[in-house]
């Protein structure tokens, strides 16, 4: 934690048995439910969304997530039925009821509570209890300090969590870059890298465990597999280090420094054998091989084949991703539009070679069953896929949202999820609202078939994605 911080944990979700039936649910009668458009009549649910009742309203609509418990700002329908008060949510530029008299001000804030307070049932349940049957995937949304939290089953938002500067935001955002659970789906940690500070989070209450300052610009995390050590990256022009916390006290236990090679460290991940730690220097153009066992720089391996001893600042290394069986590494490569391919043999690494990619490559993921190697061309709109087996370009999934970032791939290997950005605003939301930064999106990518299968609004410039159940950091 930094010098007088104290950990602000957020009040207990309470039991609001009879909130939903006593309060809620009459507003929603007496203005949308009740009406031909969200009550099921002829024409159906208007939109699709059904606000007849409890289950109804979690199912969703043709746009996804009605009610996002834990944030009525980020609740379509709040933003819906919120007309004037841009500190309650942001403002759709589809007002509903349609056609009929604004709901009170007063009927407004007793949905914001409800769904601020969890939306829970009347028994005091939330509508997606723990565990979920497929997992879960955790998103970081950079521009409005959030980790969002989304059902694979469903594809439904269950749950944003404020992880930095209450909505509204009345100052910069403390940005959380990086998003990351550990390998028993117990914390999951974010990297706040407007803040400094590395935050730990339970994965299943949402509730503020520990934090800890980290150094400038903290970009990437990654947990030891048994969850008891964090390594932290800075992406700073002035420090060229690694972090070491300890999670059980989340506490610093040391840095890890190679002067002058180490230089503005971005991506990084652990061998699947524990024994190695791999550090990219965004401003050397070197991987760098940690031993875990006793956090030592052994190596410096280059990422492209002209790349001098002392390192350079040419091909600008993002993000890293290892194949399960700890042979290849793959680095991307932001200002060559390419992938670095480096093998491991036993204890010594080698560049073997260099594969075209889209433009400003960043994170980079590998099924867990070592088929494909997949890639977010940040620059393209693009995703890249590669043949883990062969080390050969496959294909190139187009048009799958607005500056590709971060991505994770499900246990069994059928479902790639990548947060979009979108920090320039330049696919609107289906409805233009007032009052936010523009949505960033998630895009669901079936292996199958090689393409885009669903695209998820969710909070402004989405970052970093985790998949729980999963292995891997």
């Amino acid at each position: 934690m930094q010098p007088n911080e104290q950990i602000v944990q957020p009040p207990p979700v309470q039991t609001l048995g009879g909130v939903f039936s006593g309060q809620v649910k009459p507003i929603l009668d007496r203005n949308c439910g009740g009406s031909t458009c969200h009550s099921g009549g002829p024409s159906g649910f208007a939109g699709g969304v059904d606000l007849t009742s409890f289950e109804g309203i979690f199912r969703g609509g043709i746009y996804g997530t009605v009610v996002a418990p834990g944030s009525a700002f980020m609740s379509s329908l709040v933003q819906s039925i919120n007309r004037t008060d841009t500190t309650i949510s942001p403002i759709s530029s589809v007002g509903m009821p349609a056609g009929r008299n604004p709901i009170s001000t007063q009927d407004v804030q007793t949905i914001s509570h409800w769904i601020d307070s969890g939306a829970l049932n009347d028994e005091g349940r939330p509508p997606f209890p723990e565990p979920r049957p497929m997992g879960k995937v955790y998103f970081s949304s950079q521009a409005v300090d959030l980790v969002g939290v989304l059902d694979i089953e469903s594809s439904r938002i269950i749950r944003y969590v404020s992880v930095g500067n209450a909505l509204p935001l009345a100052s910069p955002p403390q940005a959380p870059h990086n998003v990351q659970i550990d390998d028993q789906g117990r914390y999951f940690y974010t990297t706040m890298i407007s803040q400094g500070t590395l935050k730990k989070y339970d994965a299943d209450t949402y509730q503020l465990v520990g934090s800890v300052a980290v150094g400038a610009s903290p970009a990437h995390v990654v947990i030891t597999q048994d969850g008891s050590k964090a390594y932290v990256t800075n992406f700073s022009n002035s420090l060229g280090q690694v972090t070491v916390v300890n999670t059980a006290t989340m506490t610093v236990t040391g840095t890890i420094t190679a002067p002058p090679l180490m230089n503005k460290t971005h991506g990084t991940r652990l061998s699947h054998d524990g024994r190695y730690l791999y550090v990219g220097s965004n401003l050397g153009d070197l991987v760098h091989v940690i031993r875990t066992s006793d956090d030592q720089v052994i190596a410096h391996v280059p990422v492209a084949q002209n790349v001098p001893p002392i390192g350079s600042s040419k091909y600008k290394p993002y993000q890293i991703a290892v194949r399960d069986d700890d042979r290849f590494i793959y680095v991307t490569l932001t200002d060559s539009s390419k992938v670095s391919v480096i093998e491991r043999v036993d204890s010594t690494f080698s560049l073997v070679r260099t594969l075209p990619v889209g433009a400003r490559p960043l994170q980079c993921e590998i099924t867990r069953d070592q088929r494909f190697l997949y890639v977010c061309n940040q620059g393209s709109r693009s995703v890249t896929v590669i043949d883990a087996q062969t080390n050969t370009v496959l294909t190139t999934i187009q048009n799958v949202g607005p500056r590709p970032h971060g991505i994770d791939i499900t246990e069994d290997s059928q479902l790639v999820y990548v947060s979009c950005e979108n920090s320039g605003g330049t696919d609107p939301p289906h409805h233009p609202v007032v009052g936010s930064t523009a949505p960033g999106y998630l895009a669901i990518i079936d292996v199958n078939t090689q393409s885009v299968i669903r695209t998820i609004e969710v909070g402004g410039f989405a970052a970093g994605v985790s998949i729980s159940p999963g292995k891997g950091n």
